[in-house]
């Protein structure tokens, strides 16, 4: 019983004969020669473009996506500080006590020069600003380079240390 031979040769067969019968597909006109302009490069068709734009990467005040941001943290490090308390890290200083005048609190701060500083709300150290002074305590906003925080700051607390009288 081999019955199935037939059969596939046959379809076989049909398919050959359709294929054959099928009108002709003729390939897309190509012009001879393209048309020939002084100064403009015309594309001829089945060809190519190879020229590749030239690109330019724009700051706009981003930073550079190919720097490390591990190495960021060490050249804020490196920088040359200022002299005096805009040279001081808001770790640096230590809150000595405050003052009240008709114009608000001044904060005397020492810093990490064993000097004494006075301090205003909006005075700039280093690595931060004093956002407020109070009776015990100054607020510094205090700017962060961690990628991985969601704010580009935080607010430190500096207090006084109170002593109990006996």
């Amino acid at each position: 019983m081999k019955s199935g031979f037939p059969l596939r040769s046959a379809a076989a067969a049909a398919l050959l004969l359709a294929a054959s019968l099928a009108p002709a597909q003729a390939p897309p006109a190509v012009p001879a020669t393209p048309p020939v302009d002084a100064g403009i490069a015309v594309p001829v068709p089945g060809e190519q473009d190879t020229s590749i734009p030239a690109y330019a990467y724009e700051v706009r005040g981003r930073r550079d996506p190919f720097r490390s941001l591990l190495l960021r943290t060490q050249d804020d490090k490196d920088r040359q500080r200022p002299p005096g308390v805009a040279g001081m890290l808001v770790e640096e200083l230590e809150l000595q006590g405050t003052i009240r005048t008709r114009q608000g609190w001044i904060a005397m701060m020492r810093g990490g020069d064993n000097r004494s500083y006075l301090l205003r709300k909006g005075t700039t150290v280093f690595d931060g600003e004093v956002m407020e002074i109070g009776p015990t305590e100054v607020v510094f906003r205090q700017n962060v380079n961690d990628p991985t925080s969601p704010k580009p700051f935080r607010d430190v607390v500096k207090a006084l240390a109170l002593q109990a009288k006996p």
